[in-house]
């Protein structure tokens, strides 16, 4: 029997082989070319082999995620699903009991000592040469006999490179290395952390549809700027991104999967189809970079802070020399965005986690003890949560919900307040970052450049 992360896998395998069909935005030509690709290039399922399907499974698994979206792609589970149809009872029961006794007995043995077992018993013989030693394994594995081995699936890669047609239809992601800024504690005051600015560009008007700085260029990063991107702007039809290991996870190719946004990577050595990103990689070291020389940042939240009003008000509102129009100008002719509710946000960045359950009913995660409904003892479960609202998982059994986990304890102790941070210098002359900063706050009274939390979703 298949488990969840087993049907993920063969999911995401097989919305890869589709999805440059499924490209709203692809022509006949192009959808033509992906089938030649195809060709050329099998990928690998998550067993490992390389094989292409043929064009008419390709067309039941598009008709499964046009109708279904990526859960439809899973291989479905049988309605006997976990009950032993060819195994008797009293035969099961020493079958488990000759394992239990010797672990290190092999189905094979354990077969032929039913065979010899079954004549004393009373079975009929052919009731025992009936069953496969595959079946004995697989529901072994079901009772938590023996170890579950899980499959890796390795990501795609594809390379093109035009110009979007609309704001909206492609979106591409990078991640420089920034300067070092002050990050004091008590042990050291004078402590200094490297930054890292990850944005979001809209590849038709060059818009940064959203970027932050911070401590560590990690998976959390990334989807906090993407949430943020797709609560403002509603989503894209492509995301195209390169190889980094923050760009290649299961996770976000779940998430756009669910929004039904297609991920596109770069070609390993191939620079070229970044260069929108490379180009705006070196006016943001000329412009804003180069006048932290002047006044540098006190602290991340104010680095954030007069990016995004070196955004706003000086990168949106520059001619761009290849378009020969403001970002914001092109930005401002329509698009093909769509709108995404809260309840898909929600849904689509939702997150799993696999824990067992204890004799008492109980399971840990995150430090704290949880209850589980009832029912759920000694099992593997999944806790499916919100990463907005990781305080209420909801528990997941065999594929069917069971309702949300409880917390028994206080959980564990909270973390020490933030140290206060320093002063910021007096400048040594004009700084261009600080008048873009009062200018934004000028224009938009009160906007908060945080991100949007729960209560902002709709």
């Amino acid at each position: 029997m298949m488990t969840d992360d087993e049907r993920q896998a063969w999911a995401l395998y097989r919305y890869r082989c589709i999805s440059g069909l499924v490209d709203s935005l692809a022509s006949a030509a192009e959808r033509q070319a992906w089938h030649r690709w195809l060709q050329q290039h099998p990928p690998a399922n998550p067993r490992g082999i390389a094989r292409t399907p043929s064009r008419r499974t390709v067309g039941r698994w598009i008709r499964r995620y046009q109708q279904g979206g990526l859960d439809a792609l899973a291989p479905q589970r049988r309605r006997d699903c976990g009950h032993r149809r060819t195994i008797p009872p009293e035969v099961w029961d020493q079958a488990v009991a000759l394992k239990q006794a010797v672990p290190q007995r092999s189905a094979d043995q354990v077969l032929a000592l039913l065979a010899a077992w079954a004549p004393e018993a009373g079975i009929d013989p052919a009731v025992i040469a009936g069953i496969r030693r595959a079946t004995l394994y697989r529901h072994w594995q079901r009772a938590g006999i023996t170890r579950h081995r899980r499959p890796v699936a390795p990501p795609p890669r594809r390379f093109r490179r035009w110009e979007a047609t609309a704001p909206g239809e492609l979106w591409q992601s990078d991640v420089m290395d920034g300067p070092y800024v002050p990050d004091p504690i008590p042990e050291d005051p004078h402590r200094t952390r490297k930054t890292y600015c990850l944005v979001i560009l809209d590849d038709y008007s060059r818009r940064i549809v959203a970027g932050r700085w911070a401590w560590s260029a990690d998976a959390a990063l990334l989807e906090a700027v993407l949430w943020e991107a797709l609560h403002r702007w509603g989503a894209p039809h492509r995301f195209y991104c390169d190889n980094g290991a923050i760009y290649v996870t299961e996770r976000l190719e779940q998430i756009l999967a669910r929004l039904q946004i297609r991920l596109i990577h770069s070609r390993p050595y191939r620079p070229q189809g970044k260069g929108k990103q490379e180009r705006w990689w070196g006016h943001l070291e000329t412009s804003f970079v180069a006048e932290l020389a002047v006044q540098p940042a006190s602290s991340l939240g104010e680095l954030n802070q007069w990016f995004d009003a070196w955004c706003e008000e000086h990168y949106h509102r520059r001619v761009h020399r290849m378009t020969g129009e403001t970002p914001l100008a092109r930005w401002g002719t329509g698009g093909v965005h769509r709108m995404v509710s809260g309840d898909q946000l929600r849904l689509a960045f939702q997150q799993q986690v696999t824990r067992r359950v204890d004799k008492f009913g109980q399971v840990q995660w995150q430090g704290r003890t949880w209850l589980v409904p009832e029912g759920l003892v000694q099992v593997t479960v999944q806790l499916r949560y919100d990463p907005h609202r990781p305080d209420c998982p909801t528990v997941w059994y065999a594929g069917q919900p069971y309702g949300l986990a409880q917390p028994v304890d206080g959980g564990t102790t909270p973390p020490p307040p933030p140290a206060a941070e320093r002063p910021s210098p007096d400048p040594p002359g004009l700084s261009y970052l600080v008048l873009l900063a009062r200018q934004h706050a000028a224009r938009h009274p009160g906007l908060r450049l945080a991100p949007p939390s729960e209560e902002d979703t709709p």
